[in-house]
């Protein structure tokens, strides 16, 4: 994929998710607003999921389409077009065949400025790690300079705590000299590290609470997995979402982790409080680690979390809550319902048939052949009865002309024959420059028609050439290099060409499947018509029997109705993947195409400088 398609592509999935994430957050908010009840548990996943919504909707390759908007009519176009029956005039080319090469500066500029936020994007990551990486390697350095705890009040205390809560791999207990507050620190080979300048001020039940709280955040793997939101801060460094979720989130684990040591039958509210405040504030600047409250704010709403006596909401309404917000991170995009695709089919034009006269005899005059015309598929429909005939009335018949001598006018002379077979790229010239690419059977342009007829003049013999026209100015370029990178420029455009007609073929073989549902439906329509309205007919004429067997043939034609509808659906979702895979070429066209514009302006502009293009 293309730099600026890249980026491109970058830019629009962080702005999507970023519009989704605030819709999310909002309701995560709300919940938390006014459900009182819903407890710290519950709040720490549903801001973990917020954070989760981030991640997954930046990597997801394809959202989910939401087909809210209405349907629009989508015809699939089916033209063939040779070089042998092109028109001698040809204005631009049409929107189904034609390439436009016309690539506004306006674009070229937003394709610019998505590359220059893709590289700001990716520096604030780089900065947010690297600031990431320097706490880590900090934490690394107070852990290999921390010390075995040697106080046995503690040791004794930790070791009870550990067998009763049956924790099986139980981390190191040490003791630090650079740590203001008791943590927990690193996911895999976790350590329990102990301020020394406060063990000794600490009673049995403060140990035992700093403790048990520490090793709820092991059993709850609260280091684990608070990678996802320190992830999505990372990659959404600036959007305000990621910053919450990630705040939120630490907030609610830790109100989570003072409700387990709360549920001990040993602890107070009160006394558990006093030493929140004891502990103070302690900053914690790595996702690896769980200890005091990060800031005061932090802390004074843990203070009035522990006063919160409210019984938490039943088991099936956390459930319920936490399923929807699951559906809720999934990334999807609203689209508009995909409409039934009915190719249109080639037929002859019907010749117009004189009303019937006398016999006079008039001289043949030459017809041109008729033109094939883009038709409708219609519904084979039964022909209604023939009304009755009007009266014969005999009309005297003019009297004939003489007969004219017959004379056949000269036959035009044919246009030159361009006389070639292979593919055909045509494109819209822009500011009055054209080029035409031929080698061999194969011809690539941008102009007129016209431009074809002055590059094959220039021609010696099967070599390949290219004639430009730039800024009123005609060239002819020989080089065998510079046909061959004129090639290699259109190239993925044509292969992208290629793909969406293979597409595009799916797309009517399934039209053709749904137009012949369509006419049987009809026909069954129109027999269910038959038979209401003979029964209509009956009621007028107070016959009041009923006819079995038309109830049973209505009913029958009823069952085949529904029978053909669920087939209808089916084409219609097999519909659906190939129509986003038609939108995803398009996208990928576009940007190709803009490659392309650039390459062959600067493939031309070089051949004009350096003498390998030859002025005329």
């Amino acid at each position: 994929m293309d730099l600026v398609a890249f980026a491109d592509a970058v830019m629009d999935r962080l702005l999507a998710v970023g519009l989704q994430s605030l819709m999310l957050a909002a309701l995560v908010w709300a919940l938390c607003r006014y459900l009182p009840r819903l407890d710290a548990r519950t709040r720490a996943w549903l801001w973990w999921l917020v954070a989760t919504q981030m991640v997954v909707g930046l990597v997801w390759h394809a959202p989910v389409a939401l087909p809210l908007l209405p349907a629009e009519s989508v015809t699939v176009p089916v033209a063939t077009i040779t070089a042998a029956s092109l028109p001698a005039t040809m204005a631009t080319a049409s929107a189904t065949t034609a390439l436009d090469l016309s690539a506004p500066v306006m674009q070229e500029s937003r394709f610019d400025l998505g590359v220059l936020l893709l590289a700001a994007w990716l520096a604030g990551i780089a900065v947010m790690l690297a600031n990431t990486l320097r706490h880590a390697w900090r934490l690394r350095g107070q852990i290999e300079r921390a010390r075995p705890c040697r106080d046995r009040r503690a040791r004794a205390v930790y070791h009870t705590l550990v067998r009763r809560l049956d924790v099986a791999a139980a981390p190191v207990l040490l003791v630090s000299d650079e740590i203001d507050s008791p943590m927990l620190a690193r996911p895999w080979r976790p350590v329990l590290m102990l301020p020394a300048a406060n063990i000794a001020g600490m009673g049995d039940d403060d140990l035992h609470m700093v403790l048990h709280h520490e090793l709820a955040h092991l059993q709850r793997r609260d280091l684990w997995w608070a990678w996802m939101p320190a992830l999505a801060q990372h990659l959404f460094f600036f959007h305000p979402v990621a910053h919450l979720a990630a705040r939120e989130y630490g907030f609610a684990r830790e109100v989570a982790c003072d409700a387990v040591v709360l549920a001990d039958e040993h602890h107070a509210a009160h006394d558990y409080g006093r030493l929140l405040v004891k502990l103070g504030v302690s900053p914690a600047s790595a996702p690896a680690l769980a200890g005091a409250s990060p800031t005061f704010r932090i802390l004074k709403r843990r203070l009035m979390m522990l006063q919160s006596t409210d019984s938490p909401l039943r088991e099936g309404a956390l459930v319920l809550i936490i399923g929807i917000m699951a559906l809720a991170v999934i990334p999807y995009r609203v689209t508009a319902r995909t409409a039934p695709v009915v190719p249109p089919v080639v037929a002859p034009a019907a010749t117009p048939t004189p009303a019937p006269v006398a016999d006079p005899v008039i001289a043949p005059t030459p017809t041109a052949a008729p033109q094939p015309v883009l038709v409708a598929a219609a519904t084979d429909m039964p022909a209604p009865p023939a009304p009755p005939a009007p009266p014969k009335v005999a009309v005297p018949a003019p009297p004939a002309p003489p007969p004219a001598p017959k004379v056949t006018p000269p036959s035009p002379p044919p246009p030159p024959a361009l006389r070639m077979s292979g593919t055909m790229s045509i494109g819209n010239s822009r500011n009055g420059d054209a080029y035409v690419l031929i080698d061999g059977d194969d011809v690539t342009m941008a102009g007129h028609s016209d431009d074809i007829r002055t590059a094959q003049r220039l021609q010696q013999g099967n070599a390949p050439v290219i004639w430009v026209r730039k800024n009123g100015k005609q060239y002819v370029v020989r080089d065998a290099a510079t046909v061959q990178q004129m090639k290699a420029a259109h190239a993925p455009v044509q292969a992208l060409g290629e793909q969406q007609g293979k597409l595009g073929e799916q797309q009517g073989a399934l039209g053709e499947r749904q137009g012949e549902l369509g006419s049987k439906q009809g026909e069954l329509g129109e027999k269910m018509s038959e038979i209401a309205t003979g029964q209509a007919a009956a009621a007028l004429r107070g016959d009041a029997t009923r006819d079995a067997a038309n109830d049973r043939r209505m009913k029958a034609l009823q069952d085949e109705q529904e029978a053909l509808a669920r087939q209808q659906e089916v084409l219609a979702r097999q519909q659906e993947p190939l129509a986003r895979q038609q939108e995803a070429l398009a996208r990928k066209q576009m940007a190709a195409t803009d490659k392309m514009h650039r390459d062959v302006d600067r493939l031309l502009g070089e051949a004009i400088r350096s003498g390998k293009a030859q002025q005329l």
